[in-house]
């Protein structure tokens, strides 16, 4: 391979990897977008909702997912809004488990979607939306 063959191979190389690395950032850029525009609509959906549920004194399901399922005892994550505050719980039952709380976190709404986009789960956030919608 020639001198001249070697450095047009260099230059096609280099020019489609940047093409690469370039839809690659305008996807990751989409992404974000995306991501900003759900956790706008949560955050209004979730505004929204700690209004009703102020008004009723009645808390409201934001979301049911099972963990563990192992022959009678399960073990569940379920958040709720409560006034201005969203509670998450993990809790164990059934079978010969007695009932247990084993984790109870409580956030803001503002906390609650930034901790949902930190973590990466998309999918809890599409299910708070289609609850609250």
């Amino acid at each position: 391979m020639t001198n001249r063959n070697r450095q047009q191979k260099n230059v096609v190389t280099k020019r489609f990897s940047s093409l690469i690395l370039s839809h690659v950032a305008g996807e990751k850029q989409d992404n974000a977008i995306i991501e900003d525009w759900l956790a706008e609509r949560l955050t209004d959906k979730l505004r929204k909702a700690s209004i009703v549920v102020q008004q009723t004194h009645r808390p409201h399901l934001l979301y049911r997912n099972t963990i563990e399922e192992s022959q009678d005892v399960l073990q569940e994550e379920v958040g709720i809004i409560s006034g201005k505050h969203i509670v998450i719980m993990i809790y164990a039952f059934g079978g010969f488990v007695p009932s247990t709380f084993q984790k109870i976190e409580v956030y803001t709404s503002d906390k609650f979607i930034k901790s949902i986009i930190k973590k990466g789960k998309k999918d809890l956030l599409l299910q708070c939306l289609e609850t609250l919608a």
